[in-house]
C-alpha cells in the first residue's frame, strides 16, 4: 500500500540535501558580463540545465533567456562548485549555438523554449564541475509513459535575482558578486498541450513558513524536476530523478508569486528533438 510522503519526511530523512546536491550538479546560472572603462560588472541572467541528447551538449534553459544574453561572452554559475565557491567561468558565442525551440512569446500561453548548443572543448570544460543529463536514455519512457503528476514529488531549481548580492574580495578576485539558488520543493496543478508543446503550472503559496523568493525573475530557465521515491525497510530512497519542465514565466497575484508557468515533458523529449 503506498503512502502520501510530506515534506517533514523529506527532511527527517535527509533526503532534502541529497536533492539539491544531485540538482544541483544538473543546474547553472547566466550571467552577462557588463564591461566599463577599467572596470567589469555581472548582471544575473537567467537559470538553465545541462542536458546531453543526439550527441549534442547543451543548456537548456527559456528562449527569453538565450534572447537577452550577450552575443559576445556570457558567465556561468555552477552550484556544483559548491557554496562560497568564487569562479569565473566564460563563453564565447563563436563556441556555441542558439536554437530558438519555441520562440519567446514573453506571455503565459507561451511558448519560450531553447537550448545553447556547446562546442565540445566548452562541454569538457563545464564536466570538470557538473554532469549533463542524458535526455535519450529517458526520452522512450517520458514519451509513451510519463509519470502521473501526482506521483513522487516535483522540484523548481533556479536562482532568483533578488537574492543576489555584492561580497568581499576573496583570493584573486577584486570583485565578488554571490548569486544564491534554490531547488525548492514545489506542487504542480495543472499541466495541458497547445500545438507541439505541452505546459505544467506549479502553485507557489508565499505565506506560513514559506521560504522561497517574493519574485522569481532569474529563474526563467531553470529545470523542473518530478522525482520518483521508495520505501524499503521504512527507508526513504530517490529513485529517479526525471528533468520533466522548464520555467518561463511567474504569474502575479497582488505583488506575490502565484504560478510559476513550465514548458512540460514533450517539449523537452520530443519538440527539442524535432527542432534539431
Amino acid at each position: 500500500m503506498q503512502r502520501v510522503i510530506s515534506y517533514s519526511d523529506l527532511q527527517r530523512s535527509g533526503l532534502l540535501d541529497e536533492i539539491a546536491i544531485e540538482l544541483g550538479r544538473f543546474s547553472i546560472g547566466f550571467v552577462k558580463i557588463i564591461e566599463q572603462p577599467g572596470k567589469e560588472d555581472v548582471i544575473f541572467a537567467g537559470s538553465g540545465t545541462l542536458i546531453h541528447f543526439n550527441n549534442h551538449y547543451g543548456i537548456l534553459t527559456a528562449d527569453h533567456v538565450l534572447q537577452n544574453l550577450n552575443d559576445a561572452e556570457m558567465g556561468i554559475i555552477l552550484p556544483s562548485i559548491g557554496p562560497n565557491s568564487p569562479h569565473r567561468i566564460t563563453i564565447g558565442w563563436n563556441n556555441a549555438q542558439k536554437i530558438h525551440v519555441g520562440p519567446a512569446a514573453n506571455t503565459a500561453s507561451g511558448p519560450d523554449l531553447g537550448i545553447y548548443i556547446l562546442h565540445q572543448q566548452e562541454a569538457e570544460k563545464l564536466k570538470t564541475w557538473s554532469i549533463f543529463y542524458n535526455l535519450d536514455k529517458r526520452r522512450d519512457h517520458m514519451l509513451t509513459n510519463p509519470k502521473d503528476i501526482e506521483i513522487g514529488g516535483w522540484f523548481l531549481c533556479g536562482a532568483p535575482v533578488e537574492w543576489a548580492s555584492d561580497s568581499e574580495p576573496e583570493r584573486s578576485f577584486t570583485k565578488v558578486k554571490s548569486f544564491r539558488g534554490f531547488c525548492g520543493a514545489a506542487v504542480v496543478t495543472a499541466e495541458r498541450s497547445e500545438s507541439d508543446f505541452d505546459y505544467l503550472d506549479v502553485g507557489i503559496k508565499p505565506k506560513g513558513k514559506y521560504e522561497g523568493p517574493l519574485n522569481y525573475q532569474g529563474v526563467s530557465g531553470g529545470g523542473l524536476w518530478q522525482i520518483v521515491m521508495e520505501e524499503r525497510n521504512n527507508i526513504l530512497r530517490i529513485k529517479e530523478y526525471l528533468l520533466s519542465g522548464v520555467a518561463f514565466y511567474q504569474v502575479v497575484e497582488n505583488n506575490l508569486p502565484k504560478t510559476i508557468i513550465c514548458h512540460g515533458r514533450r517539449s523537452i523529449y520530443e519538440t527539442l528533438y524535432k527542432s534539431m
